[in-house]
This record gives C-alpha cells, sequence and structure tokens, in this order.
C-alpha cells in the first residue's frame, strides 16, 4: 500500500514540474509577441491598450522573479516502517533578467510615444 502510495506522489511530482516548465514557455512566449509589435504605428486607444498589456506582463513577470526552483524526493525505511518524503524549494532572488528589462524599456518608450501624442500628462 505505502509502495503505491509513493508511486502515485513521483507521478503527481513529474506532472507538477511539466505544468511549471509549461508556464515559464507561455509567459516567455507572451513577452516575445509584446515586444515583437510596432507601436509606432498604433492609434492611440491601441497603444493604450498595448502600455496597459506591457505593464500586465512586468507585474506577472514580478510574481515569479525566478525560475530557479528545486525538488527533492526522498525514499526511506527504519524497522518495519517505510517513509517518503517531497520538498521543493524556490530562490528567492531578484528578477531583473533580460527579457524583464526589455519589457521595461519598451514600456518606457511607449510611455515617452504617449506623451508625446498627450495621452498622458507631461
Amino acid at each position: 500500500m505505502s509502495r503505491s502510495l509513493g508511486v502515485q506522489c513521483l507521478v503527481l511530482l513529474s506532472f507538477l514540474a511539466h505544468l511549471l516548465v509549461g508556464c515559464l514557455a507561455a509567459s516567455s512566449s507572451e513577452q516575445s509577441s509584446l515586444l515583437g509589435q510596432d507601436y509606432l504605428k498604433m492609434a492611440d486607444a491601441q497603444l493604450v491598450a498595448y502600455e496597459q498589456q506591457l505593464s500586465d506582463e512586468l507585474v506577472r513577470a514580478s510574481r515569479s522573479t525566478n525560475r530557479d526552483v528545486s525538488v527533492g524526493v526522498g525514499f526511506g525505511s527504519w524497522g518495519g516502517s517505510t517513509g517518503y518524503g517531497v520538498h521543493a524549494d524556490r530562490w528567492l532572488g531578484g528578477g531583473n533578467d533580460d527579457a524583464t528589462q526589455a519589457l521595461m524599456t519598451r514600456r518606457d518608450a511607449v510611455r515617452t510615444e504617449m506623451k508625446r501624442r498627450h495621452l498622458l500628462p507631461q
């Protein structure tokens, strides 16, 4: 019975790891899509919406500041008992990677363009 529980735990852990990798890839794809747009050719309403999308993505990136995650699984026995343990750890460092910097630079440029068009206060 406990061996079956350990296998189930490993399957769940593997699923969660794959899910995490998928979420990180989606976030990177969203950032690339945002940075690929030409804000100078946008109409005023599009520019305002674009600036909001950039800001939203920066907030998302700041909430998941670092992608360094370690996961450990341990199994053991003592006497007639067996046990297992799962540990997940995340480094809580700064999130100034290149993609985040590029988003900040683009948002600043978009805000400068919005000021030029009088969409933001000078």
